[in-house]
């Protein structure tokens, strides 16, 4: 993430929207973003122009949000591997 984030830092709109989106999940927590998956609460944020998806996990017994990675949309396959990667990953936190 921390990569992703230095390279975004170089468009400034990237950077603004990923900025607006960090202090979103900061003021409305797991509302901010839809739902992807109820078990182990997965939540998604995106936007048309830029075509940009941002993933984080809401954990409920800490009050926790971390913040998977972002990409930019390409497609439903792609997001399909990018969201069960994601399942994967989040098993671990």
């Amino acid at each position: 993430m921390i990569k992703q984030l230095k390279r975004a830092a170089k468009d400034l709109r990237i950077k603004e929207i990923i900025t607006k989106w960090l202090d979103k999940i900061e003021l409305d927590g797991p509302l901010a973003g839809k739902l992807l998956d109820s078990k182990i609460h997965l939540y998604e944020m995106k936007t048309a122009n830029p075509p940009l998806r941002l993933y984080y996990k809401y954990n409920e017994t800490t009050n926790e949000i971390y913040v998977f990675e972002f990409e930019m949309k390409t497609n439903p396959k792609k997001q399909k591997e990018t969201i069960g990667k994601l399942r994967h990953k989040s098993r671990f936190i």
